[in-house]
């Protein structure tokens, strides 16, 4: 069994000094340090990209991951880790899902609670977690491994991971739907898990700008709409939990009648068909597009990804897409 181990950084590779997290050098390498003292029936290499706490990643990281996993010959290895903070996880994984999404063998990303050197991380059964997944040959693609509290470690499809609640270091999937979990280092696949066929798929080359373009915006009540500029290419809504927004009120419509104004889409994720509230039948006349359910981070990932001109792409479902 071969497997590449990148290293990118966040809280599994830091220590502690004092009261502050900082990565260190070689924490990183007590992964797969403890890993061999334990199994010893792996065969590791490793590569490290760039070493950043998670919360000041940005695109320019992603994209250098990306450069450095398509520098080696993938298909030669059994899978490959990718160790992550877990601030911006749900990122990278969605970023991983959509350019790796004809890979042959799996990428599985692994993050961490507190570091290893604490007894309440979950870094290392993150860890094991991956590869004991790697080994069932059960998938190919991104895949995520995490361990909630009290909970096996669940396998997540990359791009199906939703933001963390506030104060919570737990990870879930869009409809706590998970690829399966880890019972007694073995994968259990979760039976009402889905995989679309892909309506497309990204070109492994494809890369994110500097700046995303993209406006993510969160419905609160009461809430200001900002300004539009013109390097804004696409709105993206976030509406609340049953995909509505607040279609009666004033900053909204004008909002919307700007950026149609403007010739900028306005989308919304959260929304689900089949349920409508009376405020939904107001979508079509403020313009706003309702995309298929999936991650809202996975759909600003995607609309990151595509030009303008392709922007009716992110309504066809990727394999990697809920």
């Amino acid at each position: 069994m071969k497997i590449l181990v990148v290293f990118t950084g966040g809280t599994i590779g830091c220590v502690r000094k004092g009261e502050v997290l900082s990565p260190d050098n070689e924490q990183k390498y007590m992964l797969t340090q403890m890993y061999l003292d334990r199994y010893g029936d792996v065969d590791f290499d490793t590569a490290e990209p760039y070493t950043v706490l998670s919360e000041n990643l940005e695109g320019c990281h992603m994209n250098r991951l990306a450069d450095c996993l398509q520098s080696y010959d993938l298909n030669s290895y059994d899978g490959i880790v990718v160790t992550h903070g877990t601030d911006t996880l749900q990122y990278t994984s969605a970023f991983l899902a959509y350019i790796f999404d004809g890979l042959n063998v799996p990428i599985v990303l692994v993050s961490a609670n507190y570091p290893l050197d604490d007894s309440r991380s979950n870094g290392f059964e993150n860890f094991v977690g991956a590869i004991d997944f790697i080994k069932s040959g059960s998938g190919n693609g991104a895949f995520v491994s995490y361990k909630n509290a009290d909970l096996p470690v669940t396998i997540h499809r990359a791009s199906r991971l939703i933001a963390h609640s506030a104060y919570s270091d737990e990870l879930h999937s869009i409809f706590d739907e998970s690829c399966g979990k880890i019972q007694n280092g073995l994968f259990v696949k979760n039976t009402r898990y889905k995989a679309l066929k892909s309506g497309f798929a990204f070109d492994e080359s494809v890369r994110l700008s500097d700046n995303s373009n993209v406006l993510k915006i969160s419905a609160t009540v009461g809430m200001q709409y900002p300004e539009i500029t013109e390097n804004v290419k696409a709105v993206l809504l976030e509406g609340f939990h049953s995909g509505t927004l607040n279609t009666d009120g004033k900053a909204l419509n004008d909002f919307c009648q700007k950026a149609k104004a403007m010739n900028i889409p306005v989308f919304l994720t959260g929304a689900c068909k089949g349920f409508y509230y009376e405020s939904k039948l107001k979508f079509d006349g403020l313009n706003i597009t309702v995309l298929p359910p999936a991650s809202p981070i996975a759909m600003y990932i995607k609309l990151w990804l595509l030009p303008k001109s392709e922007f009716d792409k992110a309504f066809l479902p990727c394999a990697e897409d809920f």
